[in-house]
């Protein structure tokens, strides 16, 4: 069985145990700190790449399998950033920020540590990565020289580039980007039953953006040259707002309303 087919049975089951049982459900969203790994130590050498912070924000399902466990899938939308200079000893200046806008639905399995008000989890699993698009700003002495010292600001297609639309391409990018996940938070009951959300999660990107390094579209300058081969690792803080529902209890609660019989007059 292939690992995207495996992923797919593994969601439809979540789901269609989640019909029958009890399950918590809402929104969440933060900061998230961004740090790049890229392949080559070359690079980095020749380049000072500075971590990003950036935000995210989604929807969160947990299905409670019992008192200890759960299971928990997201839906979130994520932006991530890198800014980029060359070293300060290169003749030629150069600097590049690149944001990316991401899809990415993290399956975890999860640990509880039921108490009141407070209650404290652990959890960890898989997390897939949909890349949506991207665009970027650059400078270096040669362009600076062919536009008056201007910048240049691009978008990213994953196919070819029109130049005349300001576009890049990126070759052999990698729209599906795997990884793991795993952090640690805790609940807070607050009115009506529900929860208040806080989570610090470490997440392990194993995918890189490009699988052959350099783009004919990023090379052409010559001070500064764009590699793709890397990976995008972050540290995340979410706070969120979750609604208990229970599906047995609704079933319930719906079967046992009787219509009232009309007394005849």
């Amino acid at each position: 069985m292939k690992f995207h087919h495996f992923l797919l049975f593994l969601v439809l089951s979540v789901t269609s145990n989640v019909a029958q049982a009890q399950y918590w459900m809402g929104i969440k969203g933060g900061p998230s700190l961004i740090m790049h790994d890229y392949r080559y130590e070359t690079y980095t050498d020749s380049f000072n790449i500075d971590n990003g912070y950036n935000f995210h924000f989604g929807a969160i399902m947990t299905y409670v399998a019992s008192k200890r466990f759960s299971v928990t899938s997201e839906l979130n939308y994520e932006r991530r950033s890198r800014a980029l200079s060359n070293i300060p000893n290169m003749s030629d200046s150069a600097s590049s920020i690149f944001i990316s806008h991401y899809l990415t639905s993290p399956i975890l399995l999860q640990i509880n540590f039921p108490n009141s008000p407070l209650s404290f989890y652990a959890n960890a699993g898989i997390k897939l990565n949909y890349w949506l698009a991207a665009s970027g700003t650059m400078y270096t002495t040669d362009i600076g020289n062919n536009t008056g010292g201007e910048s240049i600001d691009y978008t990213v297609v994953f196919n070819e580039a029109n130049s005349l639309q300001n576009q890049k391409s990126i070759v052999d990018a990698n729209g599906m980007q795997y990884g793991l996940s795993a952090g640690a938070g805790f609940y807070m009951d607050v009115f009506g039953g529900d929860r208040m959300l806080f989570e610090l999660r470490y997440n392990y990107s194993h995918s890189h953006l490009g699988l052959n390094g350099v783009s004919n579209d990023f090379e052409n300058m010559l001070s500064y040259y764009e590699n793709f081969e890397y990976r995008n690792h972050s540290l995340t803080l979410s706070v969120g707002y979750l609604l208990f529902y229970n599906s047995q209890l609704k079933r319930k609660g719906s079967s046992s309303i009787k219509p009232k019989k009309r007394k005849i007059r």
